[in-house]
């Protein structure tokens, strides 16, 4: 059996100087649509794999920030795949009303939970296994996603690319609230519509065609398509319209959130919204729609479930009792996971209100889930002999 407690030992008496380094990537801000400032932290991390042994390689992106890939070679079976994200949903500015600080045993700020904690637990579990001198898997790789919040659009097929070289994926997204991984996720969509009109002063309004009353009636009839109880979820996220407010607005850009459990409900789905674009209420005015989904599910597999098992036992030790659960948010594990590799998410520390200003991670929960990683990692091979074994 893996010495897990050992593991969290040495997190724990390292544990300040594992804090110390979460608020520098904080305080570095690294909001999507920044690029400057997502290359700039994914700089600062990608130093502390370099000192880890891990070789660095920078795939340029004009439109995100750049995607970064560390790997590092070792003597023993088996790739790994962890997966992070180094942008986060939070504009430059963001620190000026949440910095970054500890209360009452948690750390807040903007990108804590999402997923800057994930960056620590990882680079914590691989110098624990550094210290313990494990070396059992013949290649570990870490990806790391420079548009992950936008929905991966670049990053895709470098992920998908790295995920057809592994054998698991870990993914670093947060734990669940009650600490339980994520062993399947819903689909993903997002869409835009670009509602157009004719402008006209106000006092002429009977010779325009306002976008943003089309834009009204469309986000309602949007909104309405959404059903909780089949995780069924739209959400319009941004509003972007009008010039000036005596004129009558001839444009309007909605961008939409879309959520489905499986494919037929996500079929159905495009197929409401494509629906709604094409109905036109205000005469005069025309929707142009784009996107559609951009993250497959990601379903249990037997693989995962091996995973999860060895989770479980690694846990236990630890005195952690964990479930594999759905949700349905997506996360970059949903494209590893539809191509078949086994892929265990919800790997990061626990916390909670994500996205709020309230974004925090529990301090205690580092340890143990830096020492349940490195257990999982340390048992990676054994699943290789055990899956040989079945065959």
């Amino acid at each position: 059996m893996t010495d897990v407690q050992g593991f969290a030992t040495y997190v724990n008496d390292h544990l300040d100087e594992t804090v110390a380094e979460l608020e520098r990537y904080v305080t570095m801000e690294s909001g999507s649509r920044d690029k400057a400032a997502v290359d700039r932290v994914g700089h600062a991390v990608s130093e502390a794999f370099s000192a880890l042994g891990f070789t660095i390689e920078r795939i340029a992106e004009t439109e995100c920030g750049d995607h970064l890939v560390a790997r590092r070679s070792g003597g023993g079976a088996g790739r790994a795949l962890a997966l992070i994200h180094l942008d986060t949903v939070w504009p430059p500015g963001s620190l000026a009303t949440n910095p970054c600080r500890v209360e009452n045993g948690r750390v807040y700020g903007p990108g804590t939970r999402d997923m800057k904690g994930g960056w620590i637990v990882l680079l914590a579990a691989l110098r624990a296994l550094r210290a313990a001198g494990w070396d059992g898997l013949a290649e570990t790789t870490v990806f790391m996603t420079g548009d992950e919040e936008l929905g991966s659009p670049h990053g895709r097929p470098w992920i998908e690319k790295a995920a057809r070289e592994a054998d698991w994926a870990l993914v670093m997204e947060p734990a669940r609230e009650n600490g339980g991984l994520v062993t399947r996720r819903g689909m993903v969509g997002a869409v835009s519509f670009a509602i157009r009109g004719a402008a006209t002063h106000a006092t002429n309004r009977h010779l325009g065609a306002s976008a943003i009353v089309e834009a009204a009636h469309k986000i309602l009839a949007l909104e309405a398509l959404t059903d909780v109880e089949r995780g069924v979820l739209i959400n319009v996220g941004i509003v972007e319209a009008g010039n000036a407010r005596q004129v009558v607005p001839d444009r309007a850009d909605l961008s939409i959130d879309l959520r489905a459990p499986n494919v037929a409900e996500a079929d159905a789905l495009i197929a409401n919204v494509t629906r709604i674009a094409n109905q036109t209420v205000v005469p005069g005015t025309r929707t142009v729609m784009s996107g559609g989904i951009t993250r497959p599910a990601f379903e249990t597999s037997a693989g995962t479930e091996r995973l999860l098992s060895l989770a479980q036992e690694c846990g236990r030790p630890l005195g952690l009792t964990l479930d594999g659960m759905y949700t349905r948010a997506g996360s970059d594990g949903n494209f590893t996971a539809a191509l078949g590799v086994p892929t265990l998410d919800g790997l990061g520390p626990e916390g909670g209100d994500g996205a709020s200003r309230r974004e925090n991670i529990l301090l205690e929960s580092v340890p143990r889930r830096a020492a349940l990683l490195a257990g999982i990692i340390a048992g990676l091979p054994g699943l290789l002999e055990s899956n040989s074994s079945d065959g």
